[in-house]
């Protein structure tokens, strides 16, 4: 029975403008801009993977951001879709902001042919569902306020880097060789509450700013996963302190732990999800 809104999307893909029909990047075009190590210093190598619809806008005198557009629906001054990338760690995010609900539809088609269970993103005021793989992740915003009701992020995590030399640490060697370590198991739902009431342990939320400042547990102090300095940032905690990490799927959460005794810090727990634990009574 799923053949038939398929072969709709694919009559819609033929009838559609051009112009409509560039701004509904697939997955695997996301997914390739994600991966490009040098999309955020050299915009030409993103250029390169568009079509000649897309519109380059380079730093102006009031802002250093680039990002590319398609030209405006006749009668509007919007442009039809806005892609923009943005530095995370590790990698980068692809944000494709879009007007056209059909271009959502293929994506989400795509994802759910890869058995990818969609998670509720919590998102005020607006729709959030997060795909996760083992190598990227996926988050469609939907009913946004403003130009584009449907914003688009993915997320492709990049290869770890190799090894460092023998004898070379990983501080020596920089935060690539500290991503490469494999991310801390999750406890289960009852450990993590019990873990979130002891009055000896400091909570870290490691998901971004935007999400923490979008529900949080009381206690939980924000440390972004994906900030730059995030490594850096582990050199102000107490070596000898007790932590518990959680974050929206327990994946960055695992990360992170796994950062966190790699630099020393040994009594370090991923709790998990956060919408696990609320749903379980955290506070």
């Amino acid at each position: 029975m799923r053949i038939f809104p398929l072969l709709l999307l694919l009559v819609w893909q033929c009838l559609a403008p051009p112009s409509v029909r560039a701004q509904c990047l697939a997955l695997d075009e996301l997914l390739a801009l994600g991966a490009e190590p040098n999309a955020l210093t050299t915009p030409q190598v993103v250029t390169s993977r568009l079509t000649s619809e897309w519109t380059y806008n380079g730093p102006t005198a009031g802002s250093r951001e680039v990002f590319w557009t398609l030209a405006p629906a006749e009668g509007s001054a919007v442009p039809a879709a806005r892609l923009s990338m943005r530095a995370q760690r590790p990698g980068q995010d692809v944000v494709l902001k879009t007007t056209q609900a059909n271009c959502v539809r293929q994506l989400r088609s795509e994802l759910k042919s890869r058995k990818l269970t969609a998670q509720p993103v919590t998102c005020p005021n607006c729709e959030a569902m997060r795909y996760q793989d083992s190598d990227f992740e996926v988050t469609i915003y939907s009913g946004m306020k403003g130009d584009y009701p449907l914003i688009v992020v993915a997320h492709q995590v990049p290869a770890p880097p190799a090894a460092p030399p023998a004898g070379l640490s990983a501080s020596t060697a920089g935060t690539g060789a500290l991503a490469a370590l494999p991310p801390m198991p999750a406890v289960d739902v009852a450990t993590a509450i019990k873990l979130l009431t002891d009055p000896q342990v400091t909570v870290l939320d490691v998901r971004t700013p935007d999400e923490y400042t979008a529900g949080h547990l009381n206690a939980a102090q924000n440390l972004s996963f994906r900030a730059a300095d995030f490594v850096q940032q582990l050199d102000k905690l107490n070596p000898q302190g007790r932590y518990v990490l959680y974050c929206a799927s327990g994946n960055r959460s695992g990360q992170a732990a796994a950062l966190m005794r790699q630099h020393g810090i040994a009594n370090v727990t991923n709790a998990g999800e956060y919408e696990a634990l609320k749903a379980a009574g955290a506070k």
